[in-house]
């Protein structure tokens, strides 16, 4: 199946339909961004150290899976020149409305993170990913075109959901019943029978892969990453929280030029 095309088609359900990320920020998080205080998140909960995100600061950067109306103004209003990748038309629209709401500038560009051929090498001093790559079945693609676009000495910044998440059944899940149901790592498009999956693309739900912890911070190192910083954050929903306090993984890393692997 083409996970892109059923991604495409649920992001723009879900930003028709009041998804989170696809909530326009409101005109106290953009002047405080102007003010030097941005309220970037990357994950459900916690917002961005600022020692991270002062690292951008009138710098050229490329937001990636960012759409909706968040990242993508309050970076602007913060300083960033800003450019804006996602796969959804709907949640890039989002992205253009809160630019023109607030008067601010940016280029926001309907694509998929897997493929960043329209930019050239070294084009950006730095990348803003939020929870996104669990929507993309090889991340490792995408670290090797976030490497190419960096410039040397460029910095990443992203959310990735943890593994561990994919272990539940989410209907009962959803009902705030627990049970493992799953083995990782996880796809939607290999884990669940053709009737779950073809049930899930009927609700316009999103398709999704869990990945390893392997590929994610050893395919970043490979790809010639360096990791600065880390944190973890919660999902927002109680019955996960009680039970996983790291739901979500967020990672600072460096593009390293002449990495050698010892």
């Amino acid at each position: 199946m083409d996970e892109k095309s059923a991604n495409s088609r649920a992001w723009d359900w879900e930003a028709e339909n009041g998804n989170a990320w696809a909530r326009i920020v409101g005109e106290e998080e953009i002047e405080k961004a102007k003010a030097g205080e941005p309220g970037l998140r990357v994950t459900v909960e916690r917002n961005v150290p600022h020692s991270w995100v002062e690292r951008l600061k009138d710098k050229d950067v490329l937001i990636l899976g960012g759409g909706g109306g968040q990242q993508t103004p309050i970076l602007s209003a913060y300083g960033c020149r800003v450019t804006t990748l996602d796969i959804s038309e709907r949640m890039i629209d989002r992205d253009k409305a809160a630019l023109e709401r607030y008067g601010l500038d940016g280029e926001c560009l309907v694509g998929d993170m897997s493929d960043l051929s329209v930019f050239g090498d070294g084009s950006f001093s730095a990348i803003v990913n939020p929870v996104s790559l669990n929507f993309v079945e090889d991340i490792k693609k995408v670290f090797k075109e976030e490497h190419r676009v960096l410039r040397d000495g460029g910095i990443l910044i992203f959310g990735i959901a943890n593994p561990a998440l994919y272990l539940f059944d989410d209907r009962l899940l959803a009902k705030g019943r627990m049970k493992v149901r799953f083995t990782l790592p996880f796809s939607d498009t290999k884990s669940l029978s053709r009737k779950d999956l073809e049930r899930r693309l009927r609700k316009n739900d999103t398709v999704e892969f869990s990945h390893t912890l392997d590929t994610i911070i050893g395919g970043l190192t490979e790809t010639g990453f360096s990791i600065q910083g880390f944190f973890s954050d919660t999902s927002s929903f109680e019955p996960i929280d009680s039970f996983l306090h790291d739901c979500y993984l967020a990672f600072l890393a460096v593009k390293v030029s002449d990495l050698k692997v010892l």
